[in-house]
């Protein structure tokens, strides 16, 4: 808990030096980020020079009752056109089972990268972009880094809507314990999803995620969400998010929610 608070007062003191910083820069409410305010990702990297923080409270609730509460605080640098680095790891967590996609204990870092921009709205092809993501557990007593590699694609489908493709796979080369469930050192997802703006400052987000189960050792789960995004002050983005898994286990989330803020200079 020690280390909890040293975490967040941290990310406190980084908020407000940010605070201090004159912007120089905005993101749109309606570019997506994991977790912000859904699972579901887009193609669309971070403004190059840009930076965001963004920290969130996330819920788990179990079919078998247990609930669950994370704090988590990530990163993201526009580090040059068409490609962002980003860092993040969990301040507070609960507990460890059943098993998740974000390792708890782990440091996360990664690279997207844009490789195609779709030419204008409606146009066929869309905007494609690769992202992957390193989990290196800093706590417990095993070390097992981790591997996600994920395509996404992103549709500007015009007046004012946008869909998302996104393909994914994770591999973890040994056990780790609050990372997917034993027996899972590999396994494949898919998401499909659309945003709706509601103005310039507002965006409504809907989706849907199949995969492997990464609670159990087998089956599979189907994840509706719904989310919405809400720009509202010039470096400031509100996002909030639920949804629910299906699949039969009693280690799935009959609810899982998020409230986040990111601030971008």
């Amino acid at each position: 808990m020690v280390a909890g608070r040293s975490w967040i007062q941290a990310c406190v003191v980084s908020g407000l030096l940010c605070m201090g910083m004159p912007a120089k820069a905005e993101v749109s409410a309606l570019n997506l980020s994991p977790g912000f305010p859904t699972s579901l990702d887009d193609a669309y990297p971070i403004n190059s020079g840009t930076m965001a923080l963004q920290p969130a409270l996330r819920l788990d609730k179990t079919e078998r009752g247990d609930a669950r509460f994370r704090q988590t605080v990530d990163m993201r640098w526009g580090v040059t056109h068409g490609m962002e680095l980003f860092v993040g790891a969990t301040g507070i967590r609960g507990a460890l089972q059943p098993g998740t996609l974000d390792d708890p204990r782990a440091v996360r870092a990664g690279l997207m990268y844009r490789m195609y921009k779709q030419q204008g709205a409606g146009a066929w092809m869309p905007s494609l972009a690769l992202r992957t993501t390193v989990q290196v557990p800093y706590g417990g007593p095993e070390s097992h880094a981790s591997l996600r590699s994920e395509l996404l694609a992103s549709w500007d489908l015009s007046h004012e809507w946008w869909g998302h493709v996104n393909v994914g796979t994770q591999l973890v080369p040994g056990g780790q314990v609050g990372l997917q469930g034993p027996g899972r050192n590999a396994l494949w997802y898919g998401r499909i999803g659309v945003v709706k703006a509601i103005g310039r400052n507002v965006g409504l987000v809907g989706g849907v995620s199949y995969s492997q189960d990464y609670t159990q050792a087998n089956g599979t789960l189907i994840t509706p969400e719904v989310g919405l995004t809400y720009g509202f002050a010039q470096n400031w983005i509100a996002t909030i998010g639920a949804g629910r898994d299906f699949g039969g286990s009693n280690s799935e989330a009959t609810v899982k929610g998020n409230v986040g803020i990111s601030f971008v200079w």
